[in-house]
């Protein structure tokens, strides 16, 4: 049976769940700069999530399948079944599952056109077998995105993706919602001291993020070990309760506070002295961004897409992955000198400005789109906000 044209033709963004994390922080952002002569529907496998309010105020329907197992082989032929009756004519997918799932589904309902951003650099622990996957995966993708030329460049290497499938789109955040944060009252809200100098990390607790050497470099301050220090650890996770082991292992009881989720992360980020950032493997973290937006100091490792952000020195501080006793010595430099985390600070907030406005990213994926339905190009050099 022939598909049927729709006059306002339908774009689905496919995604594992919806956390308050990056990939899907991105999401909204998108949906929010979507393109207004189309619609949209976001497609959730696992579960839904806090997001869902915010997709909610943008007018922006959100579908859970559920998936019933790890493989659930017949989440293939329901989302099939559900494309082919909404006649979709754009399937987008972020993340593994939906990545999986979510192509072959595309396929098999005859969608025009199947895009997958990559939000991560190549896992240096991936097997073979994801691998595999991947590279099959990608054959049923008209584009491949890689949210920094990085994770482009990772994915034809190590993937062996064929250059040609690839396309480089960087990460981008709301800039406006980083200019107005003062950060105040933080500190009385955990009971701190108006002075107390006050770390952070953003991020899901996840192996990934290294939250453990973080912890490990904070048992090498004295200030931490007397409680002199707080570290804020915003986010959930897996290793939740490891990591809360580990601090009472290390004596940094007085020192660490896990927030756990929180809806007001901007605020929490400009009450912090410095970001810290131990990551063993990243795309282009959206934290760091937005972190940088707030004019923080950031301390974060030479990992994927962030020495293309962060230059040592200039407007953050480097260090290897791994490197606990480099990350401790340059955390305590940050500690020790008021004037170095100002103007890094503020030479961070240059970049992020210059380079990652989420308007330039979401008027790439626009462009993407609206190329594949044959639409004309916008206009415009940055898609107005649909709100």
């Amino acid at each position: 049976m022939p598909r049927r044209v729709d006059p306002v033709p339908l774009i689905v963004h496919m995604i594992d769940e919806l956390p308050r994390d990056g990939a899907e922080m991105l999401l909204v952002d998108l949906m929010r700069l979507r393109l207004p002569d189309c619609r949209y529907t976001v497609v959730c496998l696992i579960r839904g999530g806090p997001l869902e309010e915010d997709f909610a105020r943008l007018g922006v329907p959100v579908k859970i399948f559920g998936r019933r197992s790890r493989l659930d082989i017949g989440l293939v032929w329901r989302l099939a079944v559900w494309l082919r009756q909404q006649n979709a004519a754009v399937v987008h997918t972020h993340l593994f599952t939906a990545d999986t799932y979510g192509r072959l589904a595309a396929r098999l309902a005859g969608v025009p056109a199947v895009f997958s951003t990559v939000h991560n650099i190549v896992n240096p622990w991936k097997g073979a077998g994801r691998k595999a996957i991947d590279r099959l995966f990608a054959r049923l993708s008209t584009k491949v995105i890689g949210c920094s030329e990085e994770v482009t460049q990772a994915l034809a290497a190590r993937d062996g993706i064929a250059p040609a499938r690839l396309v480089s789109i960087p990460n981008g955040i709301d800039l406006q919602k980083f200019s107005s944060f003062s950060g105040a009252g933080v500190r009385e809200e955990f009971g701190l001291p108006a002075q107390q100098p006050l770390v952070g990390i953003v991020g899901r607790l996840h192996a990934q993020k290294a939250h453990a050497d973080l912890l490990r470099a904070l048992a090498q301050l004295p200030q931490a070990r007397s409680g002199e220090l707080t570290c804020l650890i915003i986010g959930t996770g897996e290793l939740h309760d490891p990591l809360r082991q580990q601090v009472a292992a290390l004596g940094l009881e007085r020192c660490v506070v896990f927030t756990g989720m929180r809806t007001d992360v901007p605020r929490l980020v400009a009450a912090l002295d410095a970001f810290v950032l131990p990551s063993h493997w990243e795309g282009l973290p959206i934290a760091l961004l937005e972190a940088m937006a707030s004019a923080k100091a950031v301390l974060c490792t030479r990992v994927g897409g962030i020495p293309d952000v962060v230059v040592d020195g200039d407007n953050g501080l480097l260090v290897d992955a791994g490197d606990v006793p480099g990350l401790a010595q340059r955390l305590q430099m940050l500690l020790d000198d008021a004037e170095l985390r100002q103007r890094l600070g503020q030479r961070a907030r240059q970049t992020v400005i210059a380079r990652f406005d989420v308007a330039r990213t979401a008027a790439a994926y626009n462009q993407l789109h609206r190329q594949a339905l044959g639409l004309p190009a916008s206009g415009n050099p940055h898609q107005v906000a649909v709100e």
